[in-house]
């Protein structure tokens, strides 16, 4: 196998998802011959689309992959153009797929514009912590999912302890947006002020108790932390099978990954698989896995 594409991956994450995909075909629960097909919900950059079509077909050669992506207009977190921009990178990279059909850009209140049962997998790096309306995305990740598909998200829980956008510690707990700016002008005074710097410029902030009143505001309006248990509740609602498998994996990657090995298969270990879920769903993301079974 060419080591040059096992390295593509732009992070442990997408190396992850691309693993518990490989896991899922590697164990029987996927068709092992025939034709894959996968979307990345909040595609951004494409990323994520481009490593998984560079490494899944070597590891499973019989199965042909189409990848799709899909993101909004309106959610915040992207430019205008990015999508153009993402249009541009994939072609560069696999010229022989036609982007233009692969790619959609939708409204966060707009149905996803794919047929019933379209999908074997939906992923998603780093959404579900911005989504406003759960109910109608697991909604819509059952219709679009095969019956036996899988959806794959990669994400943080209400119950971590480091907001990853402020870069401090537990400001997303608090649910009150002036008690929150005050909790974060506390956190950059003590030196948690590294998010401060880095947007200073392009976002023109004059002083740590502006970036405190400004950002407060902007995880009010642009997250929505939900904890394990809520997430349950909701795929539950949309008949969709919530596990936390695999969480365990992506720590373990990101310790493999010092030492040049990146696993691209896993094993559900039972109890360690819950202990790691348990433990990490404080530390970082989590690995939460939503199954169609009818």
């Amino acid at each position: 196998m060419n080591k040059q594409n096992f390295s593509t991956a732009g992070s442990i994450t997408h190396q992850h998802i691309v693993a518990v995909i490989n896991s899922f075909i590697g164990n029987g629960s996927q068709e092992k011959e025939g034709r894959i097909r996968i979307l990345d919900v909040g595609c951004g950059d494409g990323r994520l689309l481009s490593h998984i079509l560079a490494v899944l077909p070597m590891l499973q050669p019989s199965i042909q992959f189409d990848a799709f992506g899909m993101d909004v207009t309106d959610a915040g977190q992207q430019h205008s153009s990015y999508m153009e921009g993402t249009k541009q990178f994939l072609s560069q990279r696999h010229p022989q797929v036609n982007w233009n059909n692969q790619l959609s850009h939708i409204s966060v209140q707009d149905v996803w514009p794919f047929p019933d049962n379209s999908f074997d997998f939906i992923t998603s790096n780093q959404v579900l912590e911005h989504v406003g309306n759960h109910d109608f995305v697991f909604r819509e990740i059952h219709r679009c999912l095969h019956t036996g598909g899988v959806s794959i998200n990669v994400f943080p829980t209400r119950e971590v302890l480091w907001e990853g956008h402020a870069l401090m510690p537990f400001v997303h707990k608090v649910r009150n947006v002036r008690r929150r700016a005050r909790l974060m002008l506390f956190f950059a005074k003590l030196g948690f002020n590294a998010h401060y710097y880095r947007e200073m410029d392009r976002r023109g902030w004059q002083s740590l108790e502006e970036f405190a009143e400004v950002f407060a505001h902007v995880l009010e309006t642009d997250t929505n932390y939900l904890t394990a248990r809520e997430l349950a509740r909701v795929a539950e609602r949309a008949t969709l099978k919530a596990s936390f498998t695999y969480t365990k994996d992506y720590f373990l990657s990101k310790l493999f990954s010092y030492f040049g090995h990146r696993p691209y298969m896993y094993k559900n270990l039972g109890l360690i698989d819950k202990l790691g879920y348990l433990g990490g769903r404080y530390i970082a993301s989590v690995t939460f896995l939503l199954k169609k079974s009818n």
